[in-house]
């Protein structure tokens, strides 16, 4: 579940500590209505034990327990408040805690026209060059922009056509896995690649444990909060492929694997993959201010982010969030995916996760990614280097 720090009540406030001068006031008052009644009402001589206890001594012990009564309330109260807000304090650190788990980055594959084998292309989305080409509907109509996979045919043969190549990528990133250490399975394909699940836990000699449906980087927010406990791994996969591509789309493949532990034979210099932050509210400032907590970066530590979907790198809400709580990250190192390769569905969140981790690792500073699914489904991460 994610962690919302907002369903954590607010700390209470300390009740008000009786003010004294007041209570010694009503004393007074007390002292001297007693000492009038009794002179008025009293039969007799005024003299004696009885006439003064009852004029004076009565008033006083009342007095007395009223005051009694009044701080011993208090204390009762402020013991109350006091316990509440320790609680309510140490449930807010242990959500913290809780937010600023991460994941290792173990190692990840990207097919499309910015994989691992086109150096050129990831410099094209740093330069913000368009790799979009004109491509026509397979109904027809006017061309959109759009930038496909190379294979080509019908959806089914495409899918048959990448199911090896994302076969034999999972073999060799699961091969870096201790055989003991449990692996979580999550193909995030939309309604693609249905099969893929099945194929892949018969073609692995990992054992591939599947976990709950989702989608983007709730994948990862989850199996943070359920999976973190005991030492394990995470393989996600990511595909989108257009059948009637719309306009500035792109088609990309994601594979990637992350661990919550440090594995002995990883290089030292990795990427460290924050808990993501979901903003479905439209509190685009609230989640930039989590997202930040999350991985621990003082505000001028961020120099550089990437956005794909919507219109997040030009909006006013997204300069005014990015404005307040990283003052560091300015307009032209906001490298916005689409506008190179185009908006790729589903996996858009896992493509620019690992474009951000590659950039991580070649110049040793934090990454943003903000990914904008839909206008109520917008998914913010933060990449370190270790």
């Amino acid at each position: 579940m994610p962690v919302e720090l907002e369903r954590i009540p607010a700390q209470q406030k300390l009740p008000p500590r009786p003010r004294f001068k007041r209570w010694l006031l009503l004393g007074i008052v007390m002292l001297l209505a007693g000492v009038a009644t009794t002179f008025l009402f009293w039969k007799g001589e005024r003299s004696g034990a009885a006439f003064w206890g009852l004029a004076t001594g009565l008033p006083v012990v009342l007095w007395g327990l009223l005051v009694v009564g009044r701080y011993f309330g208090y204390a009762l109260l402020r013991g109350r408040c006091v316990k509440k807000n320790a609680t309510t304090a140490a449930r807010y650190r242990a959500d913290v805690a809780r937010g600023q788990r991460f994941a290792w980055l173990i190692g990840e594959v990207l097919i499309n026209g910015l994989g691992s084998a086109s150096p050129m292309a990831h410099e094209a989305v740093l330069a913000k060059k368009p790799l979009m080409m004109p491509c026509e509907p397979v109904n027809g109509g006017n061309p959109v922009r759009h930038r496909a996979l190379a294979a080509t045919g019908e959806m089914a043969d495409r899918e048959a056509h990448y199911f090896q190549e994302v076969i034999a990528h999972v073999q060799n990133l699961v091969a870096l896995l201790p055989p003991t250490l449990t692996c979580y399975l999550a193909v995030d394909t939309g309604e693609q690649f249905s099969t893929l699940p099945s194929l892949l836990q018969k073609s692995v000699s990992h054992p591939l444990v599947r976990i709950s449906e989702m989608t983007g980087l709730e994948i990862l927010d989850y199996w943070l909060d359920c999976h973190y406990d005991r030492a394990a791994a995470l393989l996600v996969i990511s595909a989108q492929l257009y059948e009637n591509p719309p306009e500035d789309s792109g088609e990309a493949i994601s594979v990637l694997l992350l661990t919550n532990c440090r594995l002995k034979d990883i290089p030292d210099a990795s990427v460290k993959v924050h808990r993501p932050q979901m903003c479905r509210d439209g509190n685009l400032d609230r989640a930039f201010e989590r997202v930040m907590m999350w991985s621990g970066l003082e505000k001028t530590a961020l120099k550089q982010a990437w956005t794909s979907g919507g219109q997040m790198a030009s909006g006013d809400i997204f300069s005014k969030a990015r404005e307040a709580h990283a003052p560091g990250l300015k307009a032209d190192k906001i490298t916005h995916i689409d506008t190179v390769v185009g908006f790729a569905g589903v996996a858009a969140p896992w493509q620019a996760l690992q474009l951000a981790a590659r950039q991580c690792l070649s110049d040793s500073e934090a990454q943003l990614i903000v990914t904008e699914l839909s206008e109520d489904n917008r998914q913010l991460c933060i990449v370190t280097p270790e």
